[in-house]
């Protein structure tokens, strides 16, 4: 994420194969029906050369949407309106804002009736506009008295959430690439100690300075997605200014992510489309074409984790194809667990019938510091001097390289780190079916309040959906599957299996972890 000062983001999107506009398409766009939203090769290519030819520079080019910018006076030349700057609160603490541009509704209306030379390829524009970041910060328990314990990684977070015992069976989310799109990631020594792969960053819409996070969110919480899956390889996409293009970025991205996680989203879901669309045109029509780039990605076969917010109503986890991540909180000594005071849970205005969590992840519950709610939870690694190791009160020196994070920012990397040790072991799930294992396999949690007043009981509830993510037992029923297709299948196929390790070579030690398993729920 970046200030662009005077640099205008936006997203255009070519005609589309199928005849309707992604603008005008009132039902969900899913992956199910994305592809009709695709353009042609031709009717991208020429809104490129348009756009270029106009003076504009081209960030990334998708199957949907093309993102690109200009400066305020180019965009009122080629298109005739006046965008004003505005600031936005993106952390909750709100020490960090960033300038964008944000369009009146005339300005939006116009933008959807593009000059001549673009009106018979493309269907219309619409203006960036950043999301929050679902996280809050807070000081260790040192030097705040009072409080509950918070969680290191990436030991403890292990621990809770029952992936170190998949771990010590040799899964851990080996050759599995996650894509984070979040504020960068600083090459802090405690990923190199740990021996994680990090690969390099990728630069999305606006963004610069591959090696800088300055906020620190997206370095630290990618500390919590290597502790569910130490062996995955994690793609950081530094953007935000444009998700929509930020999507584009990491999809097209070699090698391919096989998982996205995003911690951050828009407090829009209290509304329909239809009444959003009323309210803020411009927004409408931009999100909108993240709606199809969230829906691409899934129909791709990647599997796509948002943090369902922090007392927000969020999009896109709303979106019916991705997994929307809850908040549980862990309370010490005895374990035990609660739907975190900190987390959203809502029915989906957006989309009816939809409820928001499926299940959740680790978060803190929320205490009130200097007024303000707060919800401490993981020490994460962070870049020394930046926006969450500077906060006041500190976790130490301003600039020692850590601090303490939470909200479902903390959740949703947690749970994308448990899809890649399935994926691990079977490559061959679909999003649906990952999604679906994890719902089937989490750990009930029975008490506790959500943010938005949702109160958890014995089974599936509103507050944490399946309830807290549990590797150990989504990977027996991720196995389960596997040892069917083993018994059934002949013994070229069997042999081919035991060699690739997708089945264990130990069947009791694999029986032993099922009854234990199933004793300890």
């Amino acid at each position: 994420m970046a200030d662009n000062g005077d640099q205008i983001i936006a997203v255009i999107s070519p005609r589309s194969v199928g005849g309707t506009s992604l603008f005008e398409h009132a039902p969900a766009i899913t992956s199910e029906t994305v592809h009709g939203f695709h353009s042609s090769a031709s009717h991208t290519n020429g809104t490129v050369a348009e756009l270029e030819r106009l003076g504009f520079k081209i960030l990334s080019v998708g199957p949907i949407t093309i993102s690109f910018s200009g400066t305020p006076k180019q965009f009122q030349s080629a298109f005739g309106i006046k965008p004003q700057k505005q600031k936005l609160k993106v952390d909750a603490h709100q020490a960090h804002r960033l300038d964008y541009f944000a369009a009146s509704t005339e300005d939006a209306a116009k933008l959807m009736q593009p000059p001549q030379a673009l009106a018979g390829i493309a269907e219309g524009i619409a203006i960036a506009q950043p999301p929050q970041l679902f996280e809050s910060p807070l000081p260790p328990l040192a030097s705040t008295t009072g409080f509950y314990r918070y969680l290191t990684v990436p030991e403890e977070v292990a621990v809770v959430i029952r992936a170190a015992r998949v771990h010590r069976l040799g899964v851990t989310g080996r050759n599995v690439v996650v894509a984070m799109i979040d504020s960068g990631h600083y090459k802090h020594p405690f990923f190199n100690w740990h021996g994680y792969r990090v690969l390099s960053v990728l630069l999305g819409s606006g963004a610069a300075d591959p090696a800088k996070d300055d906020l620190g969110h997206g370095t630290g919480e990618s500390a919590n997605i290597f502790a569910a899956a130490p062996d995955i390889q994690l793609r950081p996409i530094k953007g935000l200014n444009d998700p929509t293009g930020d999507f584009n970025v990491a999809t097209a991205s070699t090698p391919k992510p096989q998982v996205m996680t995003n911690s951050w989203g828009y407090d829009v879901d209290y509304q329909s489309w239809a009444q959003l669309q009323a309210s803020d045109l411009n927004l409408y029509n931009y999100l909108k074409t993240l709606e199809a780039a969230v829906a691409n990605a899934v129909a791709g076969g990647i599997v796509v984790c948002f943090s369902g917010g922090n007392g927000q109503r969020s999009f896109p986890g709303s979106h019916p194809d991705v997994i929307a991540v809850g908040g549980v909180h862990v309370n010490y000594p005895d374990l035990s667990l609660e739907a975190s005071s900190y987390a959203s849970s809502f029915d989906s205005q957006l989309y009816p019938g939809r409820h928001v969590p499926d299940l959740c992840g680790l978060t803190g519950k929320r205490v009130t510091i200097q007024n303000q709610g707060r919800a401490p939870s993981h020490m994460l690694p962070v870049q020394p001097g930046c926006t969450l190791d500077g906060i006041s009160p500190t976790t130490g020196a301003p600039d020692d390289g850590w601090g303490l994070f939470s909200g479902t920012s903390a959740a949703s990397p947690l749970v994308a780190g448990v899809c890649a040790l399935l994926l691990e072991k079977n490559p061959a799930l679909t999003p649906a079916q990952v999604k679906d294992k994890l719902i089937k396999s989490a750990r009930d949690v029975k008490i506790g309040t959500t943010a938005s007043g949702d109160t958890a009981g014995p089974g599936a509830d509103a507050a944490t959906g399946a309830g807290l993510v549990d590797a150990k037992w989504a990977y027996l029923v991720a196995m389960g599957d596997i040892a069917a297709e083993f018994m059934a299948a002949p013994r070229e196929r069997q042999a081919a299996m035991l060699a690739a390790g997708q089945m264990p070579q130990l069947p009791r030690e694999f029986v032993a972890d099922l009854i234990e398993t199933l004793r300890s729920t």
